[in-house]
């Protein structure tokens, strides 16, 4: 994490990924790592790599982030076609969290808050937080 950001802002990123631990002794950087990999445009279902390199173990040292607010316009891509079309969100007022990594974003947490929002056409903008990764 780098120093001089938000302590609020990383405050939120740190519950939301808490809320996604596989196992107990996970950190929220293993979870958004995980959560990373696991994104449809980062790697298929059946464990091809869709990027052009694998992507790297993410360390708190490697990133930072940004509150912001994006339309829908711009949300709606970051969902991949095969992903579940469920529109039930537990907590509908979190912000949405993003992975920007080399140029590209990778939605980490929000998808069902996504498809809530384009089945009732709400065009936003939506609160969002981007957690920017650059190589140590």
């Amino acid at each position: 994490m780098k120093t001089g950001d938000d302590t609020g802002t990383w405050a939120q990123v740190t519950s939301q990924l808490d809320f996604h631990q596989r196992r107990p002794t996970d950190t929220w950087i293993d979870t958004l790592n995980r959560l990373w990999r696991k994104n449809r445009f980062v790697m298929t279902m059946d464990g091809m790599l869709r990027l052009p390199e694998p992507p790297p173990m993410l360390t708190p040292g490697m990133l930072s982030v940004s509150a912001a607010k994006w339309p829908l316009e711009k949300l709606v891509p970051l969902v991949h076609p095969d992903a579940h079309d469920r529109a039930r969100p537990k907590r509908d007022d979190l912000p949405i969290l993003i992975l920007e990594w080399a140029g590209a974003h990778f939605l980490i947490d929000g998808i069902n808050r996504i498809n809530r929002r384009t089945r009732d056409r709400d065009a936003g903008p939506h609160d969002v937080i981007v957690i920017h990764g650059r190589r140590a």
